[in-house]
């Protein structure tokens, strides 16, 4: 499909460069990643998290799922046990979400979380996001690109048909592989 729409790019060093200081500001991207597509924004900016909730008119209830790149990154927000451990090492990356306790020392914006003391986390497959959360010292919060009750998108052309101008990046990635949301 040819590419009519101005917001979604190719990832490349200089898309990456962009992203990243989009993602820094506050802003909110477009990423794919191996399930569906999400609306990515910094989980410890309270403005980006309002945005994406905003932009998905999402109850303020439902909490969304933080993205980390590893483990290390993991350990600043919350609490870890063995059982998790044994999962992460034989699931991670890849399409499956764990709730956690969150620590009370977590940057993580309460309202990401709902306000709970747990946090939907999970560790995304696809190449382009794990690139961009690498470069990042914040985790990303990333429901899916879709305004709430809606069908999930499986393709950056979905995300731009759903949020038109409302979205300046998205990273196109072709299909999700998996097209459903995670575990």
């Amino acid at each position: 499909m040819k590419n009519i729409y101005s917001n979604i790019f190719k990832f490349n060093k200089n898309i990456l460069s962009k992203t990243l200081k989009y993602l820094k500001k506050s802003n909110i991207v477009g990423l794919p990643t191996e399930t569906v597509y999400g609306l990515a924004g910094n989980a410890y900016s309270k403005k980006a998290v309002k945005k994406i909730y905003s932009l998905k008119k999402r109850p303020k209830i439902n909490p969304l799922i933080i993205h980390y790149y590893d483990l290390k990154n993991l350990l600043n927000d919350i609490e870890i046990n063995k059982d998790f451990l044994k999962l992460y090492k034989n699931l991670c990356p890849g399409p499956i979400t764990f709730v956690m306790k969150k620590k009370t020392s977590s940057k993580i914006c309460s309202i990401a979380t709902a306000k709970l003391d747990t946090v939907a986390v999970r560790f995304p497959n696809n190449k382009k996001t794990r690139a961009i959360l690498n470069e990042l010292n914040f985790p990303l919060a990333i429901p899916s690109a879709n305004k709430s009750t809606g069908v999930s998108p499986v393709s950056a052309f979905d995300v731009a048909e759903e949020f038109k101008n409302k979205i300046k990046i998205i990273i196109d990635d072709g299909n999700s592989k998996i097209g459903i949301e995670s575990t």
